[in-house]
């Protein structure tokens, strides 16, 4: 099989994550969702949100970690990965809603949501939204609040129209640019470990390759601003604590979520909690998974198994 036809089949799980594949089907929205679950069902539960762009293997280094004391669902966004590309154009609101359809069609009570990026903007609409849903909200790299997100210059270009799709289908006739694109978002690509860069360099080109994920992926990219302010602007009038433990975890090189974003939030919420990794950049949980979980197991320890036997990790 040649490079065109390999990243034009079917995207393929992190190998240890393949056995807890599922889908499902949210017939309110007419939509098929895939999704990743694992853990007992009588846990706690968190969700896991990717974010744009990305797919639920985000997670694969703290999704099984985390099923031995929690029941965990990490998901594919739909539009993206395995889940249904529908032909409707994507927006953050579409998103919310498959968010909550996912959230009643499983009957999760209380869950804890945790997002990545654009999955941490839409967890904490969600919390802003529905103060009484969550049981708590763990927002990595991304939130909504006045000072915003940064972008950088390549997602400016893309949001140009018939620039950005030049600019991400020109990518198919260079798999290694593909790849080398995702430099934006790491402290240090290449640090990665060599399974981790051999399965992100067929992933990102299975993307490239995929008109739909594409026509998703531009549509939030330009949607996604106009959302924000409105969203943000909300949030500046009527502040919006929340009521539910709050965790902010952000890389140390982040380009995209500004130390000043995390401070905001905790300095808005007095149940938030403030982490900053080491030695990462937007995706913590990718580049340094040991203390990203290491981090995220003492707070969750603290704040949701502190009342629960068994109450620590082994």
């Amino acid at each position: 099989m040649n490079q065109e036809k390999l990243f034009q089949s079917p995207m393929q799980p992190w190998p240890s994550l393949a056995p807890f594949g599922k889908k499902i089907s949210l017939c309110s929205l007419n939509i098929e969702i895939f999704f990743f679950e694992a853990g007992q069902e009588n846990f706690e539960t968190i969700i896991l949100i990717h974010g744009l762009g990305d797919e639920a293997d985000t997670w694969r280094h703290v999704f099984i970690p985390l099923a031995d004391k929690f029941h965990v669902i990490a998901l594919d966004l739909p539009g993206f990965g395995r889940s249904e590309k529908v032909k409707r154009a994507s927006s953050p609101g579409f998103l919310v809603e498959s968010l909550l359809g996912l959230i009643q069609k499983l009957n999760v009570t209380k869950p804890i949501l945790m997002g990545s990026s654009l999955g941490g903007i839409l967890a904490h609409q969600i919390a802003l939204e529905n103060p009484t849903l969550l049981r708590a909200l763990i927002l990595v790299g991304g939130a909504i609040n006045p000072k915003g997100m940064r972008s950088n210059l390549s997602m400016r270009l893309m949001q140009i129209p018939f620039l950005g799709e030049w600019l991400y289908t020109r990518l198919r006739k260079d798999p290694q640019a593909a790849f080398e694109s995702l430099q934006t978002v790491y402290h240090d690509l290449m640090s990665l470990s060599i399974e981790d860069r051999n399965f992100l360099f067929t992933r990102v080109n299975n993307r490239v390759w995929d008109n739909r994920q594409k026509d998703a992926y531009l549509s939030l990219l330009r949607k996604l601003p106009n959302w924000m302010q409105d969203q943000q602007k909300q949030l500046a009038i009527n502040s919006f604590p929340l009521d539910v433990p709050v965790l902010v975890v952000r890389g140390e090189f982040d380009p995209l979520f500004s130390e000043d974003n995390g401070v905001y939030l905790v300095n808005q919420n007095p149940k938030c909690s403030l982490i900053q990794i080491k030695n990462s950049g937007h995706l913590p949980h990718q580049e340094c998974p040991v203390d990203f979980l290491e981090n995220l197991k003492k707070w969750l320890a603290l704040e949701i198994l502190a009342n629960k036997i068994p109450a620590r990790w082994t």
